[in-house]
C-alpha cells in the first residue's frame, strides 16, 4: 500500500493532476524512443573513438535540453495555448535538426543517424495534419541534401560525397514515401475522426428531437412521461411526495387569431424559458400539447406545489412582449398529488379537472385537486 501511495504521488508530480494534461504528457513521453536511439548512437560512437568527446556531450546535452523544454511547457499547461498542445511539429522539426547535426559529426557512424528521422516522422503523423506530415518528409529531405553537400563542399577529405549522395538518394527516397504513407494514414485519421464528430452530432440531434420539444426547447410529452413515472414509481417505494401540474394559456386561440402565430410561438417560448429561471432543478416542465404544459414537481407537498405555481404565473402574468407591446398573457393551472396506487392517467386526469375549474370560473388562476366529493378550492383561498 506504501508503494502504491508513493507511485500515485510521483506520476501526479511527473504527469500533473490535470486529465488533459496527463494524456499530453504521456503523448509527449513516446519521444523518448528516438532520443533514446539516439544518446546510444552517440554514446557508441564515442566509445569506438569515431566522435570526440566535446563533440558526443554536446550532442546529448542538446537532446536532454530539447527533451527537457519541451516537457517543461507541456507539463506546466503553457502549450495548451495552441492547436496542438503537445507540440508535435515543432518539437519533431527540432528532433530532425538535432539528427542531421549528429549526422554530420559521428563520422562513420552516421548512415546510423538516418533510422532516427524515420522513426521521428512515423511517431509525429498520428498527431499532425496530412499536410504538416507531407511538409516534414520534405524538410527533412530537403536539410539532408543540405548536410551532404555542405561536407562535401567543406570537409572533402574526411567525408566521401559518394557515399553521402548514396545515403541521400536512399535515405531521401525512404523518407519521401514514408511521409506520403504518413499523410494517406493522417487523411484517414482525420476523416474517421470528421466522421466521429459527425455521428456524434447525430446522436445529440436525435436524442434532442427524442426528448424535447423543438418549438420551445422544453421536455417533450414522451420524455415527461417517462419522468413522471420514474417519479411515481420511486413515491411507492420511499412515500416522499411528488405533485403536477397542468397549464394552459389563457385565450391562447385569441392570441394567434389577433396578432399572428408567430407571436403565439413566442408566448410558448417565453412561458418555457420563464419555467425554467423560476423552478427549482429538480422539477421538470415540458410541453404536454398545443398550448397545454405539464410541470412535475418531485418531493414537494401539494400546498407548497400550488405555491410555486401561482409564483410563475405571476411572473408570466406581468412579462412585456417586444413583438406586440400591451400583450398581456396569463395561464390557468390545476395541481394534484400523487395518490400510492393510482396511475399517471388518473393522476394526470385530476390535475386536468382542476384545471377546467380554473378555466370555468375566471382563469388567471391556480386550482388545487380534492376528493372527488370535494369541491377545487381557488388558490388565493389555498394561500391564505
Amino acid at each position: 500500500m506504501t508503494n502504491q501511495l508513493w507511485l500515485n504521488a510521483l506520476a501526479r508530480m511527473a504527469l500533473g493532476s490535470d486529465a488533459h494534461r496527463r494524456r499530453h504528457v504521456l503523448l509527449l513521453l513516446r519521444s523518448l524512443l528516438p532520443y533514446t536511439v539516439a544518446a546510444v548512437v552517440i554514446i557508441h560512437s564515442w566509445r569506438l573513438q569515431l566522435l570526440p568527446a566535446m563533440t558526443a556531450q554536446w550532442l546529448l546535452a542538446g537532446c536532454l535540453a530539447t527533451f527537457a523544454l519541451m516537457f517543461t511547457l507541456v507539463r506546466s499547461g503553457w502549450s495548451n495555448r495552441f492547436e496542438d498542445p503537445v507540440l508535435t511539429y515543432p518539437h519533431a522539426l527540432i528532433t530532425i535538426l538535432l539528427t542531421l547535426t549528429a549526422y554530420a559529426t559521428v563520422g562513420a557512424q552516421r548512415a546510423d543517424t538516418l533510422i532516427l528521422v524515420a522513426q521521428t516522422i512515423v511517431l509525429a503523423m498520428f498527431r499532425l495534419r496530412p499536410s504538416q506530415v507531407l511538409s516534414l518528409g520534405v524538410l527533412a529531405t530537403a536539410l539532408l541534401a543540405g548536410c551532404i553537400l555542405s561536407l562535401s563542399l567543406l570537409h572533402p577529405a574526411q567525408y566521401s560525397s559518394a557515399s553521402g549522395w548514396t545515403h541521400f538518394v536512399v535515405a531521401g527516397s525512404t523518407l519521401l514515401l514514408l511521409s506520403l504513407v504518413g499523410k494517406w494514414i493522417s487523411d484517414i485519421r482525420v476523416r474517421i475522426g470528421r466522421q466521429a464528430r459527425e455521428l456524434e452530432e447525430a446522436v445529440r440531434t436525435v436524442q434532442q428531437m427524442a426528448t424535447t420539444d423543438m418549438l420551445t426547447g422544453a421536455l417533450n410529452r414522451r420524455m415527461l412521461t417517462e419522468l413522471a413515472e420514474a417519479e411515481m414509481r420511486l413515491s411507492e417505494r420511499s412515500g416522499a411526495p411528488v405533485c403536477v401540474a397542468l397549464i394552459d394559456v389563457d385565450h391562447f386561440k385569441r392570441i394567434n387569431d389577433q396578432h399572428g402565430h408567430g407571436v403565439g410561438d413566442a408566448v410558448l417560448k417565453a412561458l418555457a424559458q420563464t419555467a425554467q429561471t423560476q423552478l427549482r432543478q429538480v422539477d421538470k416542465f415540458g410541453r404536454w400539447g398545443g398550448e397545454e404544459f405539464l410541470l412535475m414537481l418531485p418531493r414537494i407537498l401539494e400546498r407548497d406545489a400550488l405555491a410555486a405555481v401561482e409564483r410563475l404565473r405571476q411572473v408570466v402574468e406581468s412579462q412585456h412582449y417586444n413583438e406586440v407591446p400591451g400583450l398581456r398573457v396569463t395561464f390557468s393551472a390545476g395541481v394534484a398529488q400523487y395518490r400510492h396506487g393510482e396511475t399517471l392517467e388518473q393522476l394526470i386526469e385530476r390535475a386536468d379537472e382542476a384545471l377546467y375549474t380554473a378555466k370555468h370560473t375566471g382563469r388567471n388562476q391556480v386550482r388545487m385537486a380534492m376528493a372527488r366529493s370535494t369541491a377545487a378550492t381557488p388558490a388565493s383561498e389555498s394561500l391564505t
